[in-house]
């Protein structure tokens, strides 16, 4: 058997090298002997989980993962890979399963978080009731997708609009898990949502958000009558979404009102958070 990399005994494969026994068990063989020489580097006696071994016998996955683990500990600052790790992603010791998890904020110098929610949204659907309350019984509203360009700046919109001469109304309804990496919503700027009406009076159109917290009967936050002739923002800040953990579910109702055709939009949904 080859001991890689010095013998390794495999030939460079060309396109007419062919797939047999014999090219299939010299490769087997390097990879054993490659294992082999990742646990055996420094001899014998290291402190690795498991059962004790010596030269070429590192013949389970578990003394081979340990190997591995050695050298990506390395890549992330250590002087040798064989010795105790002191400069790895984690402190750790070398009892079994100790083998450290990667923190989030090892992978760079900010733990702000950003998730972008475009129409259609994941999970949305259109509803005439305001989490299963029942319809307002004004709902001859009709709810279109549109692209809506402004500037050169493409928004994909939910557009609610209703000929009648009073106010309408329907729900846009969805459901959002946080993410495993959540730690807090950004102080000032936790949720934004696009919005955009046709005119200023609220009494011609408007948009509403409610926002829950799945099994809690009690509404988190809302924001009321919002109209803006130009593309804005509606603002939910972390003092008023309160308390969340990774794994929770929000959920968030925009309601859309129009009357005499002035139409009521809403765009993307931005969540803000740190890790």
């Amino acid at each position: 058997m080859g001991t890689y990399p010095s013998s390794s005994e495999l030939d460079q494969g060309t396109i007419n090298t062919p797939v047999d026994l014999t090219n299939w068990n010299k490769f087997i063989d390097n990879i054993n002997a490659l294992t082999a020489d990742l646990v055996d580097a420094r001899g014998d006696g290291q402190a690795f989980p498991g059962t004790d071994h010596t030269a070429e016998q590192a013949t389970d996955i578990d003394d081979a993962m340990q190997a591995l683990r050695h050298i990506l500990a390395e890549l992330s600052g250590e002087t040798y890979w064989y010795t105790a790790p002191a400069g790895s992603l984690k402190a750790h010791t070398h009892a079994v399963g100790q083998g450290g998890l990667i923190p989030w904020g090892s992978l760079g110098a900010s733990n702000a978080r950003l998730i972008h929610l475009p129409p259609i949204y994941p999970g949305g659907l259109q509803t005439n009731s305001l989490r299963g309350a029942g319809a307002s019984g004004n709902n001859n509203i009709t709810v279109t997708n549109v692209v809506d360009v402004v500037s050169y700046v493409g928004r994909h919109a939910y557009v609610g609009s209703s000929a009648q001469t009073s106010l309408m109304d329907t729900y846009i309804a969805l459901r959002h898990r946080l993410p495993i990496d959540f730690g807090a919503w950004d102080t000032s700027t936790a949720i934004q949502i696009e919005y955009k009406t046709d005119s200023v009076l609220s009494t011609d159109c408007h948009v509403d958000i409610y926002v829950y917290k799945s099994g809690n009967g009690n509404i988190i936050t809302n924001s009321e009558n919002n109209v803006n002739v130009n593309w804005s923002n509606i603002s939910l800040s972390a003092a008023s979404l309160g308390s969340w953990s990774a794994g929770e579910i929000l959920e968030i109702y925009l309601k859309l009102e129009s009357r005499n055709n002035n139409a009521a939009r809403v765009g993307r949904i931005a969540f803000s958070y740190t890790s």
